[in-house]
């Protein structure tokens, strides 16, 4: 990927004030965003205005202004298939554009990250979700994502990670669901989330304003909901407690003027207070079914899409011949996912379409390592 002066700068800058995108803006915005001239006064030691900074700050963006530095960098990360898009480029989502701290530098894996994608939409909620709380977001993410939304989610286990398992099985949209993590988008996930992440890798994308191979810290959460509602139209709250973080991600929205949703639940349930509260406090739009969402957006539901998910019609026979197939191959014994790529012959992408499916569908079960088996 070829990135221009100014790209480079911004990823210079990236490095030096990553978890800190307030002070790197407020630098930015001194220089009145002629990062040309604040890469020259670095280079040059003249920093007057960097004086109250820290002085090990300071120094980190003095020994990073070089170019071979900057480059080495890049080439680094595109080792592993991360590609930057920044500030400057055409490609940096035209709503989170909008927020007061935008991230200087987004860091990508998987599907090209572009303007094309139409109506990004966050759906979150608590990581100790119910069994209701699972059905719902998976339903709502897949069903929004097959009439043509990308879903975005935190990928955090819990609602997040069902909201995307969901997009994963919608069909006919290019780019289903993106991920936002708090941590570098090359650093391994280690629970279930992890097989999520993979099969983002290969139908979406997952992107991080921090470097490639950050861990994640507990100021770094924070820092992605704002992205995750910063670059969507609104915001689905599906389930949360009563002092869940998912708040922090449904103020950030509020806080950037995108619209938020709600689905209620019973007054006794411990996961629903705060979904109860933000509707009755008249901060988010009560959701009683998908079709509140899609016509909020203008979209005309597809009945056959929206309906079928409630219609209790046996999911095998909704699986075409390559499904039955597959589904075939797994009642035969458990496989995991390097037999089922040999036996099959399918594309790891479409592979991955029909387990996800399956799953969504009750058809099939996921155990640790891949390995699927029959319910």
């Amino acid at each position: 990927m070829n990135y221009t002066k100014k790209d480079k700068l911004y990823i210079w800058l990236s490095i030096v004030f990553e978890c800190k995108p307030r002070l790197a803006n407020e630098l930015i915005r001194y220089y009145e965003y002629n990062i040309e001239e604040l890469y020259e006064d670095v280079s040059n030691g003249n920093m007057r205005y960097l004086a109250p900074m820290r002085r090990d700050t300071r120094q980190k963006l003095k020994y990073c202004a070089s170019d071979d530095f900057i480059n080495d960098f890049i080439s680094n990360f595109e080792k592993r298939d991360v590609y930057a898009v920044t500030y400057d480029s055409d490609d940096y989502p035209k709503l989170l554009k909008e927020i007061y701290d935008p991230p200087l530098v987004l860091y990508c894996r998987g599907k090209k990250l572009d303007n094309s994608c139409k109506l990004p939409f966050t759906i979150i909620g608590t990581r100790h979700c119910t069994e209701y709380g699972e059905k719902m977001a998976t339903l709502f993410g897949k069903v929004l994502a097959e009439n043509g939304m990308t879903i975005v989610s935190g990928l955090a286990y819990g609602c997040d990670a069902f909201a995307a398992k969901g997009a994963l099985a919608a069909r006919g949209n290019p780019l289903p669901t993106i991920a936002v993590l708090g941590q570098g988008v090359c650093v391994e996930k280690h629970d279930y989330t992890r097989s999520i992440m993979e099969q983002i890798l290969d139908r979406g994308i997952v992107i991080s304003e921090m470097l490639p191979y950050s861990h994640a810290t507990k100021g770094s959460f924070p820092l992605r909901n704002r992205i995750m509602s910063g670059m969507s139209e609104g915001v689905l709250v599906v389930e949360a407690g009563e002092r869940s973080g998912t708040s922090i991600t449904a103020n950030a929205a509020l806080d950037q003027n995108r619209t938020l949703f709600a689905i209620p639940g019973r007054i006794t349930d411990r996961m629903s207070v705060g979904t109860n509260r933000l509707i009755r406090m008249g901060m988010a739009h009560a959701v009683f079914d998908v079709e509140d969402v899609l016509s909020h957006y203008g979209i005309e539901p597809d009945s056959s899409k929206v309906k079928g998910e409630k219609a209790g019609v046996d999911p095998l026979l909704k699986l075409d011949e390559t499904g039955k197939k597959l589904y075939g191959l797994i009642e035969h014994g458990e496989k995991n996912i390097d037999e089922l790529t040999e036996l099959s012959g399918l594309s790891v992408e479409n592979l991955n379409l029909y387990l996800t499916e399956m799953e969504f569908s009750g058809l099939i079960r996921q155990l640790p390592g891949r390995v699927y088996v029959v319910e």
